[in-house]
């Protein structure tokens, strides 16, 4: 008995991985052209991500994408670190500080 429960439990669970996954793709498919790329490399992943965690990934491109359009985000990446330049010639054998 608990051998047939077992090989039930394990068919279920597959068969819900299979509709979680056809479920993916349908919503993905149904996407506009704008995130082709994307599509597709969630589409490479395995195993392949929920649709929650795909939903997410959306909002945060098109939030990148809104930035980009509105010359934000090529302002935010001009910025440039700078880290002081200490000589190590008068201070050989000392440590940085």
């Amino acid at each position: 008995m608990a051998l047939t429960k077992s090989t039930e439990l394990k068919a279920c669970g597959a068969y819900i991985n299979c509709k979680k996954q056809q479920r993916l793709v349908q919503f993905l498919t149904a996407l506009r052209n704008n995130f082709k790329g994307l599509k597709a490399s969630i589409l490479h992943r395995s195993p392949l991500p929920s649709v929650d965690s795909v939903v997410s990934e959306l909002i945060e491109e098109i939030h990148l994408q809104s930035y980009s359009e509105k010359g934000i985000l090529s302002t935010l990446n001009s910025s440039v670190l700078a880290i002081p330049f200490k000589s190590f010639s008068n201070h050989q054998n000392k440590p940085y500080t």
